[in-house]
């Protein structure tokens, strides 16, 4: 009977840290895959609200405002509020572009440039988008700046931050898309943009503000 009292106090004695170390190592596994969870979900989060930078009720005034111009292949006309509206839904859909380009930065550089699935469904989702403004973007500034030769657009800083986005988008993307975000030209064959198709079409009336 003392021999079995002895065993069982020496299992107790060099088995507790033992157990003790196993329950330590599982908390741990656990603590990291439900850290490693709620990252992704806050990437995932973060993924969504960028690309809702490009749908937001906003976005889609300003969308329309310049698709408008671009499919119809029109010149912008120099009378009336056309001009100004033009130009405040062009540089508002450049700063979303910023945004969006400063935010996915975050994302590669946070996670070592890798791409995880938060960025892989981001850039699936956003692709189109940019590579229909590569080209918009180049048309309604050469229409912008044909209605008036005395204004220029000033866009430098954000042009580039759209270039930027463009080429980090073309790292990854198939070749098809590439040529789409990279390349511009007034020729349908190399941009892609079948706005280059399109009959110009005449301008609307001028419309001017009303006196409140």
């Amino acid at each position: 009977m003392e021999k079995g009292y002895t065993e069982m106090a020496d299992l107790l004695r060099y088995g507790a840290p033992t157990v003790s170390c196993i329950v330590a190592i599982t908390a741990l596994v656990i603590s990291i895959r439900l850290n490693h969870r709620q990252r992704q979900i806050t990437r995932l989060e973060i993924a969504r609200n960028l690309h809702g930078e490009l749908i937001s009720d906003a976005a889609m005034k300003d969308r329309h405002t310049l698709g408008t111009i671009h499919w119809q292949n029109r010149p912008i006309s120099s009378e009336g509020t056309e001009r100004g509206e033009v130009m405040c839904a062009y540089f508002a859909m450049l700063w979303r572009f910023e945004r969006l380009h400063a935010g996915r930065k975050v994302l590669l550089e946070e996670n070592n440039n890798v791409h995880d699935i938060a960025l892989t469904i981001l850039d699936r989702q956003i692709q189109t988008h940019v590579a229909d403004y590569t080209c918009t973007f180049y048309e309604i500034r050469a229409k912008l700046e044909d209605s008036n030769k005395n204004d220029p657009v000033v866009d430098d800083r954000y042009a580039i931050s759209f270039k930027e986005l463009r080429k980090s988008l073309a790292d990854t993307a198939d070749e098809d898309t590439r040529r789409k975000l990279m390349y511009h030209t007034d020729n349908s064959e190399t941009c892609g943009c079948s706005c280059h198709k399109v009959n110009p079409k005449p301008p609307v009336p001028a419309q001017h503000s009303q006196a409140s």
